[in-house]
């Protein structure tokens, strides 16, 4: 008899353990799907280059949405952020519309979030994630992009 109340002792530790796990399992889940949301909340709203660039560009981004507008291209797709990647933070849009073969291709980038300042080196979607904050003609555009603060009603 006392080895089946050491069985069911051992049954019931068992199984508090292994619910321990699961929760500490689940709550590293929700932190990490947490930090790619809060890394995007940082990034959202309408982002503009000088008039004075060479590129003129907007980018709109809500939630994992970008509208991106360059020299009256435009561009929509879905945002990956990766805020923690090293050297840089990267950025991924897969790309749901854009001209020419771009449609259904990632642009794949790195970017630095400084206040008000958002700097984006992006490689041509299909390209290969740019290491520098450099462009390279045909290959990678730099974006140097400022918040638009203005409110429209």
């Amino acid at each position: 008899m006392t080895s089946n109340v050491l069985r069911s002792r051992g049954s019931v530790i068992a199984a508090v353990v292994l619910a321990a796990c699961a929760s500490t399992a689940a709550a590293a889940r929700a932190a990490d799907e947490a930090a790619p949301a809060a890394a995007i909340k940082a990034l959202e709203g309408t982002w503009a280059t000088a008039p004075t660039d060479a590129l003129d560009a907007k980018w709109v981004i809500k939630g994992e949405t970008v509208e991106v507008t360059v020299n009256g291209m435009e561009y929509k797709g879905k945002l990956k952020v990766d805020e923690k990647a090293k050297p840089n933070s990267t950025l991924d849009i897969d790309l749901t519309e854009a001209p020419h073969d771009a449609k259904g291709k990632t642009a794949k980038a790195i970017y630095k979030l400084e206040g008000e300042k958002l700097t984006v080196a992006v490689a041509v979607p299909g390209g290969d994630r740019p290491k520098e904050f450099e462009t390279s003609p045909d290959e990678v555009y730099l974006f140097e992009l400022k918040k638009d603060n203005e409110k429209k009603g």
